[in-house]
């Protein structure tokens, strides 16, 4: 037969582990709570969205370009600062705070040139597309990310109707890489800024060497989730 004092005992040792496991429950809760709170604010995100982007444009390298006298002239290229206006369409996913996305980019590009030596052609950036990959963490209402991806750009010597049959564009492609935030206004419409950057090379018909350049893009965004 069981001592009643022991038995007495087992049942206080059980009271107060059940008590103390309520009592760590409780104090659980607003924690379960946030995170559950956190995961729904989180979710404005996923999903598809379309965006505008005004940015500063600026590329840098060298270039060997058909001249109009003819043959080639080969030389460093700095734009200064010019301009893009860009259009952009993507899918999020979310999982946590964590976002996993694609898009693409269009982005007209205006006064990114610079003249040639002798003055008689302009060498221009047209326009620019990119592919990319984005990934990034959610923090309330505030989106961090990174992006990764392909970019293609039209490079001209201009005027181009001179040239005649000879190639007077070329098309540059490489790399490009990003980071950016993206602030939630509501439930559908956003604010991002962005810094981009782009390795490209291509050729001309008459080049022996690529045209490099390396442009970047500080760009400013509003878009709008569906």
């Amino acid at each position: 037969m069981l001592d009643a004092h022991k038995v007495f005992s087992n049942r206080l040792t059980i009271k107060r582990t059940c008590f103390a496991v309520g009592i760590l429950s409780l104090q659980l809760l607003p924690f379960a709570a946030a995170a559950e709170e956190h995961s729904d604010q989180a979710s404005f995100a996923q999903g598809p969205y379309v965006a505008l982007d005004l940015a500063a444009a600026n590329a840098k390298g060298n270039s060997e370009i058909p001249i109009l006298s003819g043959g080639t002239e080969r030389g460093s290229f700095d734009s200064g600062t010019g301009r893009g206006f860009n259009a952009a369409i993507g899918y999020n996913v979310v999982n946590g705070r964590y976002l996993y996305g694609a898009e693409f980019r269009y982005s007209n590009l205006v006064d990114v040139s610079e003249r040639s030596s002798s003055g008689r052609e302009n060498r221009e950036a047209l326009d620019l597309a990119d592919v990319r990959g984005r990934f990034g963490i959610i923090q309330g209402d505030f989106l961090y990310y990174g992006a990764i991806g392909w970019s293609w750009s039209r490079f001209r010597v201009h005027p181009s109707r001179k040239f005649g049959p000879r190639e007077s564009l070329t098309l540059l492609d490489g790399f490009n890489i990003g980071v950016g935030v993206e602030y939630n206004l509501s439930d559908r419409w956003f604010l991002g800024g962005e810094y981009s950057y782009r390795d490209l090379s291509g050729r001309f018909d008459e080049a022996s060497n690529d045209t490099s350049i390396d442009l970047g893009l500080i760009s400013a965004r509003v878009g709008f989730r569906f």
